[in-house]
């Protein structure tokens, strides 16, 4: 048989001394377990102590093993004490279920009286069969650094708190995982051998971060470079970084994916054949992370989700590409899973961390030297800002190992999914389905070989609970085997149909092919045979002389008679139910009539009953689970709404808001429509709740809010509905009156930018407030322009008549032109030709003059002599 799940086994105690019999303190409970994460195939020990019990007397300690509520497993212990305190051990074995996850509870009876209760979370992981590599080789940063950056000229981290190089406080998960695989592995870098080359505080990419810290990419290339340039298939390869990307550097979920995929091509090229690649953490639940804002917290989650999903579709597309063996570790999903299930696996704090620092000089999430360490560190989820303890790194290796193995919860061998025997006996070996021998059938009769009595049962016969046939056993010992023996446990003392068998062991004491628990009639006449012509009904008795109720429907004949059904059919109308029981005999449509108010119980039924259970309502016209009867139980008072069935306020709009036209206000009478059935005084349809303009008719609606309703065409309409400030447009130009419109009574005009009284639409110069038309077009404003009628000419400087354009003298008043272009003006030229012609003239008319004055005074002398030459040489010499 198989081996029981369970083994409770009580140790030795030893009585305290010094504390009296009958002690008065209350009897308390305190659990242990052996080992802290278990494996499924491995033995659960619990070390059970109860203290102040009282001497002598008796104890019995109850458990019950469950998951997720559903109880696996229990038991009682029972002892004596033999002074204040007893020890309990129970051992649990060969129960783990598809979960991690359970719970044991402990509750302690002295004297038939409960005394204490004590409950134990623990956790189970599937053992799996481990593969074979010959190598591990680790790629990534710190949370896989075994020293790399301990030996540099970092000499870091600090030892203590850090334990031998590691970013925690014990070993890290990767060489966890390579001592399981029975691997050995050491840290280097650069040219120097060693198989772990992470480095603490390295990035994605290639070059180095910090001056110093070689990169993921620059790690790959150094070793390929420097230890070894390509990697033998049965060797691992591990690629697990980019937490330092989103915690201290570029953050770009894209670009740290394409890193990633890039160095798995690597490698790839290198030959790898077996990649092991972890996804990133939810960082933004580390310390580090908690203490900057909500908003970079929110980014750094959104981020390390996208890239976990590009890598994952990455993998995918790698594996089909190449056809090499990449195995995904899903570190996200893992941390969001023990931390919500962290008291299964005795994580008590899972946001501080357990390194007390008070802070470093340098920009990483590291403790200093000397920084204390608290107690139950390994209670711990983070040791540090950013770095899981050594608790959580064993819990990481355990799934890698499971990613990487295959399952086998029993240890024997064989996979889970091809093992036939789930549980196997450590040790003993078993056959290709997993079961050892005990557990085997070797003639396949369904009982096992530890429990066969009869290992040679022949094929397909059947068997007892012991492995035996018929043919191969003989229970009242007569000789005879079963198989041949009619009663093969006869003692017979009465025998009504003398067939050789006790009629309390004879199944058909009047042998007449009808079982005794089938006949209603079972020593009934003997020499017949039940058949469909002698026993119609098959009941054991015989219709001429025995049965009253030939089809056996439950009504005698006389009563089938007078019903008017068939007395050899059990079932007249063919609905496969019984005429007794059936409400209409005649009707194969229904049957049944349980609230007896005349219609069926079946919808199909010529007459069905909407309201089976309900003798007061038979019809549901909309099918909305409320009858139609007005005077029945819940009537419908809207019939033909499926939405709808009661009014409490009578205004006729339902009470279900969620129907059709549903009541807002459903105790109180009301005949609006928006929303429906509340009290509307102007009767506009919407509810004075809700109308802005209760006592208007024309206005229900006032969207701005300025108390003008958006109704247009009556009184005190808003002709801005949306504009809190505008309701009039006077001019009907669109533009509101109070603000927008500087010209309310022009429709033309609206707008005044440079406020001159002439509206932008007319103002040639609407931001120049001198200036308004332009008659000329020369671009040049009326009131500036000195020439409004000529396009030319705008200025004139010297205000001499003339246009600067034009004039050649712009700024001498006396000149505007100069047809020579010697540069002087023609009129200064025109004076002094004009005055050296008006001498010359004056001068000859003056000497005419003279002369006839002489002329008439030689006349006035005669007969004197008259010197002329002299004359006129006296003239000019005046």
């Amino acid at each position: 048989m198989r081996r029981a799940l369970l083994l409770a086994l009580l140790l030795l105690v030893m009585p305290f001394s010094g504390i009296p019999v009958g002690a008065t303190n209350h009897p308390q409970l305190t659990v242990s377990m052996q080992d802290r994460f278990q494996l499924s195939n491995e033995e659960v020990h619990f070390s059970i102590v109860a203290d102040n019990l009282n001497t002598g007397s008796n104890l019995r300690l109850e458990w019950n093993l469950s998951e997720a509520g559903f109880e696996l497993r229990n038991g009682t212990i029972e002892r004596i004490s033999t002074g204040s305190s007893k020890s309990f051990t129970v051992l649990l074995s060969e129960f783990m279920t598809d979960s991690n996850w359970y719970s044991i509870t402990f509750t302690l009876f002295q004297d038939n009286q409960k005394v204490s209760t004590e409950s134990k979370d623990f956790s189970v992981f599937n053992n799996v069969i481990e593969p074979n590599y010959s190598e591990i080789i680790m790629f990534g940063d710190s949370l896989s650094d075994m020293g790399n950056v301990k030996d540099s000229i970092m000499n870091l981290p600090s030892v203590p708190p850090y334990w031998q190089g590691r970013f925690s406080n014990g070993p890290v998960w990767v060489e966890r995982l390579a001592s399981d695989l029975g691997l050995s592995m050491t840290h280097g870098t650069g040219t120097a051998t060693g198989n772990n080359r992470a480095y603490g505080g390295s990035q994605s990419g290639q070059g180095y971060s910090y001056i110093l810290l070689p990169n993921t990419g620059t790690q790959i290339n150094n070793y390929l470079a420097n230890v070894k340039s390509t990697f033998s298939n049965s060797d691992l390869v591990v690629i697990w970084s980019g937490g330092n990307d989103f915690l201290y550097g570029i953050g770009n979920p894209n670009i740290t994916h394409a890193n990633t995929v890039s160095h798995i091509e690597e490698v790839i090229q290198a030959n790898a054949q077996n990649i092991l690649v972890p996804n990133l953490p939810p960082l933004d639940l580390t310390p580090e992370v908690r203490n900057r804002s909500s908003s970079e917290q929110q980014e750094i989650k959104s981020d390390i989700e996208s890239y976990n999903s590009l890598l994952h579709a990455s993998i995918i597309s790698l594996i089909a590409q190449h056809g090499v063996n990449i195995i995904e570790v899903n570190t996200h999903s893992m941390f969001l899973q023990y931390l919500g299930n962290s008291s299964f696996l005795g994580l008590t704090n899972t946001v501080d961390m357990a390194c007390l620092s008070s802070g470093s000089i340098l920009p990483l999430p590291i403790c200093n030297a000397g920084d204390p360490v608290v107690s139950n560190v390994d209670e711990y989820v983070f040791f540090d800002k950013a770095h899981p303890t050594a608790a959580m790194h064993q819990l990481i290796s355990i799934q890698a190992m499971n990613a990487l193995g295959i399952g086998d919860k029993d240890n024997d061998g064989v996979s889970d999914e091809e093992d036939l025997c789930a549980w196997s006996q450590q040790g003993i070996s078993v056959d290709q389905f997993g079961c050892t021998y005990q557990q085997q059938d070797d003639d396949e009769d369904g009982i096992s070989n530890a429990d066969d009595d009869c290992p040679d049962t022949p094929e397909f016969a059947s068997v007892d609970e012991n492995g035996c046939s018929e043919s191969q056993r003989d229970s009242d010992d007569d000789g005879l085997m079963d198989d041949i023996d009619p009663c093969p446990y006869s003692n017979s003392t009465t025998d009504y149909d003398r067939d050789g068998c006790d009629n309390d062991e004879d199944s058909d004491d009047d042998n007449d092919g009808i079982p005794d628990i089938d006949d209603n009639c079972p020593r009934g006449a003997l020499g017949w045979m039940s058949s469909s012509e002698l026993d119609i009904d098959g009941d054991g008795c015989r219709d001429i002389d025995e049965d009253d109720d030939d089809d056996g429907d439950g009504l005698t004949d006389l009563e089938e008679y007078q019903k008017g059904t068939d007395q050899n059919l059990w079932d007249t109308d063919g609905d496969l139910v019984n005429d007794k029981d059936d409400v209409y005999p005649l009707d194969a449509s229904q049957w049944s009539d349980l609230d007896g108010d005349g219609y069926s119980d079946q919808p199909a039924g010529s007459t069905p009953d909407s309201h089976p259970d309900d003798a007061s309502q038979w019809n549901d016209s909309d099918g909305d689970g409320y009858g139609d009867n007005p005077i029945g139980i819940d009537p419908d008072l809207f019939p033909s709404d499926l939405t709808q069935w009661n009014d409490s306020d009578g205004d006729g709009f339902g009470d279900n808001l969620e129907g059709w036209m549903g009541d807002a206000c459903p105790n109180t009478s009301g005949q609006s429509l928006v929303p429906p059935g509340c009290p509307d005084r102007d009767q506009d349809g919407y509810a004075d709740d809700v109308d802005p303009f209760p006592d208007n008719p024309n206005q229900w609606n006032d969207s701005d809010g300025d108390g003008y309703g958006d109704n247009l065409g009556f009184a005190d309409s808003d002709k801005f509905p949306t504009d809190i400030h505008e309701w009039y447009d006077n001019d009907g130009d669109g533009y509101g009156d109070l603000v927008q419109d500087s010209f309310p009574d022009d429709p033309l005009e609206w707008n005044d930018s440079d406020g001159d009284g002439c509206g932008d639409n007319s103002d040639i110069f609407p931001d120049d407030p001198t200036e308004c038309h332009d008659w000329d077009g020369d671009g040049i404003g009326d009131n500036a322009d000195a020439f409004r009628r000529d396009a030319s000419e705008w200025k004139d400087s010297d205000g001499d008549g003339y246009g600067d354009n034009v004039d050649a003298f712009p700024l001498d008043s006396s000149e505007w032109n100069d047809k020579e272009g010697d540069g002087i003006g023609d009129n200064l030229q025109a004076t002094n030709s004009q005055g050296k012609d008006s001498t010359i003239f004056y001068m000859a008319v003056s000497l005419i003059i003279v002369i006839l004055s002489i002329i008439f005074f030689i006349q006035k002398k005669k007969p004197a002599t008259f010197d002329l030459t002299q004359q006129i040489s006296h003239q000019d010499e005046l």
